[in-house]
């Protein structure tokens, strides 16, 4: 059949093109009639219909030529024909030392030591010497107790291979073997890496659809000319695997755990039972994992570390997900052999599991996608070897079958007769074939996104032209934390590697997050188990990727980003920036949730159709300074409608010339709603807070930390004041100050600090009263500032507002009435928050002159109803004994 579809895109006409193309239908219908397998009869039937539609549009179409080059190339049938295999980009940026010691570093798993990949292996290296013992690893792996419990020995492949339990008498020509003769089923048993083994289904399903072999470039001996591995001489192999930054090469020995019952511990090919590559292929895998006992993965890892195609994990619950746009994505894809499927399930009651023929949290691999009569459906197989398939029904899509043109209504009418049957072209027709091996069933997209989880899409890193790749250290070790910063979703990035990604051109970018693999001590491990090395990988935690437009330069928050991935629990995350414009500077941001405190190792890797340059981000500002303080019980003072606000933590920041200022305020502590703020105050500590003098702010309270910041502020002195919502809200905290020219910042002493405080007598105003005053005495030279606070005020929320207070320090009355000090520069200012006044001398010298001194209180209604309030005022004196102060009374000018 593609050799009638090359002759028809070199048709010299249109007719003869059209011909060639109505001949060939009638070959399709005249197969479909013939075959009384219904896998090939539908094989045909979709090919019919297809081949009516493309006479269709050559007879019609304008450029009818490239309808008929097109049919070849687009055509799943055909496409491989079509498809030279693409070439995997290589990294071309130039690797610092600190990089190239950071893999030598990563190199280093379960005591064993896995070298980067330089070149394939010699020939010579799988040659056993003369006198020579065949090759034994000195790396034991070690099996869960339920394989322990069932392990004969570990054999080498002639007492392996084919398993003894399934062939227990006579073993004469029986034995190993790298070739096969019946095509590929491989199966786990009592193993429980079924991620593994889907994933070696899904590549030997790829080559079995004609597409270039991937193994050559993993198993070593292999012989390129028939292309397949080679068997060793002295049980030696080599294995190329992509983990840790890069390709690097494990070694392992020929020897296979062999059951004593008739469990099979290792993969097994059902019809070739003595292959043995698949063996060797996943023991590799799981001697980086440490072992048989290998808890499970998911198949786009196992993939990535198998074959280095790009991992995507589709969420198949997701909003986003659009099956209409997903289906042809990976249909076409699929076809040419761009992308390995495979697929996972979540959790699920036994109950379940037994009605749909599924099992809960168990990976699948997919082996073929076609599309029958309007429905889109995934050729399924269950790796397990005793596996079942589902019992599910196939949700039936109404659809009309499109009337082919009038001149060409004969053709789709050929041999049919009035009495033909049907063609049936459903999913339970597809499992009808007696062929399909046991666990391998057909299901359509639908019943998928219902019953499955996720689906994972490992893509050929061919498809770009372009790669880059940077490796980088992140210490999320408690040690590390000197300063004070949360980690979860309201922390801030400054403690996050940040990375600028800038396009050389308009295109498509893929950003790959990968966290190497690291070891620790399990959870109820041994003295035993510690001496022995049994140490597992930490896969604790969940990592995403964000992006930024921010010119390439750091983020504070993670706030506007452009593009941000699903947090995963996989070592891999992927993000894909579309339409990507010419010079355009993405920031690119690792995120994680719960991993653990200790110092991890990532490869960020950039695939591209363009040119790419990534780099580290550069700093938001030239300048930066840090400080630790903390909300006491002195200095939790809440937000500033709260009496006590002027408690917060205060800090003076001194701008010697105009600069750009960022003010970042962090906490540990995610239960604290923070805020940050600027004021202007020469630098003193702030009592009250008008919106006059406020230069900027953090705006809304936000979790763990905020930032307030302005791209132009004058030289001069300020304040920031640090405040959580609440009142009495403990912790400690950092404040951050960036900026373009040199800024000092110091912490102002808290309120009363090196002070000695007074309290006077509770300020009661009456209802009618506006106000009143204390007689003041100094008994010797004293420097003073003056406090008031409202009282009662959270018994009057909800009601009216409170008076607006002044409060100032007077000598004489009438025509003599002098004002020395006032706060607010003398203006009335909101009384919850509390007044406060500058600091003052007095001395006696002032009564000598015949001046009486008052601490006046003045308050204007802010409502029609006066109503009695009462202020504790408090006196901060430079040294003890020093005044004297009476009653309150009602004052009059």
């Amino acid at each position: 059949m593609s050799s009638d579809l090359h002759s028809r895109a070199e048709a010299s006409s249109r007719n003869e093109a059209l011909q060639i193309t109505i001949d060939a239908a009638e070959a399709a219908m005249r197969a479909m009639k013939l075959t009384k397998d219904p896998n090939e009869k539908v094989k045909h039937s979709t090919l019919f219909k297809q081949l009516l539609q493309e006479a269709e549009e050559i007879k019609f179409s304008k450029d009818w030529r490239a309808t008929s080059v097109n049919a070849v190339t687009t055509n799943p049938q055909n496409r491989a024909i079509a498809v030279s295999e693409l070439k995997e980009p290589q990294s071309t940026r130039v690797l610092p030392s600190s990089e190239k010691i950071l893999l030598l570093k990563a190199s280093y798993l379960n005591n064993v030591k896995f070298p980067p990949w330089t070149t394939p292996p010699a020939p010579h290296e799988f040659q056993l010497t003369d006198g020579g013992d065949l090759f034994t690893d000195a790396q034991e792996l070690f099996l869960s107790d339920f394989q322990e419990d069932v392990l004969d020995d570990w054999k080498r492949p002639s007492e392996a291979l084919p398993p003894p339990s399934w062939f227990p008498g006579d073993r004469t020509n029986l034995g190993p073997s790298m070739s096969f003769a019946r095509k590929i089923d491989l199966v786990q048993d009592a193993a429980t890496d079924c991620s593994v083994v889907a994933s070696l289904c899904a590549g030997v399903a790829r080559a079995e659809r004609g597409h270039s072999k991937i193994l050559r470039t993993v198993l070593y001996p292999y012989d390129n000319e028939n292309n397949r591995p080679l068997m060793s001489n002295n049980g030696k192999y080599v294995v190329r695997l992509n983990f840790n930054g890069c390709y690097r090469r494990i070694l392992i020995d020929d020897r296979l755990p062999v059951s004593n019952t008739g469990r099979v511990i290792h993969v097994v090919d059902r019809h070739n039972p003595g292959l043995l590559w698949p063996a060797l292929i996943e023991k590799a895998y799981l001697k980086v994992q440490g072992g048989y006992d290998f808890p499970g993965s998911n198949s786009a890892t196992d993939l990535w570390i198998l074959t280095g195609w790009i991992p995507e994990q589709v969420f198949l619950q997701s909003d986003d997900l659009d099956p209409d746009h997903f289906w042809k994505r990976i249909l076409n894809a699929f076809s040419i052999g761009d992308v390995l499927i495979t697929m996972g399930t979540g959790k699920m009651t036994a109950k379940t599991e037994r009605e749909l023929g599924l099992a809960g949290e168990h990976d699948y691999a997919v082996l073929d996608l076609r599309e029958v009569d309007g429905q889109r459906l995934l050729l399924i197989k269950n790796p397990w070897c005793e596996g079942t398939s589902w019992r599910g029904k196939t949700k039936q899509k109404s659809h009309v079958n499109a009337q082919p043109n009038a001149d060409l209504a004969e053709l789709s009418l050929i041999d049919f007769g009035e009495n033909a049957t049907p063609l049936e072209s459903s999913r339970d027709l597809l499992n009808a074939d007696d062929q399909l091996s046991p666990g391998t069933f057909w299901m359509d997209l639908d019943n998928v996104i219902q019953y499955f989880e996720s689906i994972y899409l490992n893509w050929n890193p061919g498809l770009f032209t372009y790669r880059q790749d940077l490796h980088f250290s992140w210490d999320l070790s408690k040690a590390n934390n000197e300063l004070i910063s949360s980690r979860g979703s309201s922390a801030s990035l400054v403690r996050h590697p940040q990375f600028a990604v800038t396009a050389g051109g308009g295109g498509n970018v893929w950003v790959l997050l990968w966290r190497h693999f690291r070891n620790c001590i399990p959870s109820g491990a041994t003295d035993q188990d510690i001496a022995e090395g049994r140490y597992t990988i930490d896969l604790q935690g969940h990592i995403a990727l964000a992006a930024f437009t921010s010119r390439g330069r750091r983020l504070l928050l993670p706030e506007k980003q452009v593009e941000q991935g699903w947090f995963v629990d996989s070592p891999q995350t992927l993000l894909k920036l579309s339409d990507c414009k010419p010079g355009v500077v993405h920031t690119i941001v690792p995120l994680e949730q719960d991993l653990a405190d200790a110092e991890h190792t990532f490869t960020l890797s950039i695939f591209s159709d363009i040119p790419v340059t990534l780099t580290e981000a550069g700093p938001r500002s030239r300048y930066s300074s840090t400080l630790s303080a903390a909300w006491t019980k002195d200095t939790a003072g809440g937000n500033a409608h709260s009496p006590t606000y002027p408690s917060n933590p205060q800090f003076v920041i001194v701008v010697p010339q105009r600069t750009s200022l960022c003010i970042l305020l962090e906490t540990r502590d995610e239960d604290l709603n923070v805020h940050v703020k600027l004021v202007h105050s020469k630098g003193q500590r702030v009592q009250a807070v008008r919106n006059r003098d406020i230069v900027f702010d953090s705006r809304e309270y936000r979790k763990a930390c905020c930032i307030a910041e302005s791209p132009e502020v004058e030289s001069g002195r300020y304040t920031v004041i640090c405040s959580t919502f609440e009142a009495n809200q403990l912790g400690d905290f950092s404040l951050t100050i960036e900026s373009s020219q040199p800024t000092q910042v110091v912490q102002l002493p808290k309120e009363g600090a090196g002070r000695l405080k007074m309290e006077l007598s509770v300020a009661t105003f009456g209802g009618d009263c506006s106000k009143i005053a204390a007689p003041v005495v100094p008994k010797r030279l004293v420097n003073l500032y003056a406090i008031a606070r409202q009282l009662d005020v959270a018994s009057r929320r909800g009601a009216s507002a409170g008076s607006l207070l002044r409060m100032s320090i007077e000598s004489g009355r009438g025509p003599r009435r002098r004002i020395h000090i006032a706060s607010n520069e003398g203006e009335y200012a909101d009384c919850i928050g509390g007044v406060r006044t500058d600091d003052i001398d007095l001395s006696p010298e002032m009564l000598r002159r015949g001046e009486s001194l008052w601490i006046v209180l003045d308050r204007m209604y802010t409502s029609t109803d006066a109503r009695e309030e009462r202020f504790a005022v408090e006196l901060f004196l430079d040294q003890p004994d020093a005044l004297a102060c009476g009653v309150w009374r009602t004052w009059d000018d």
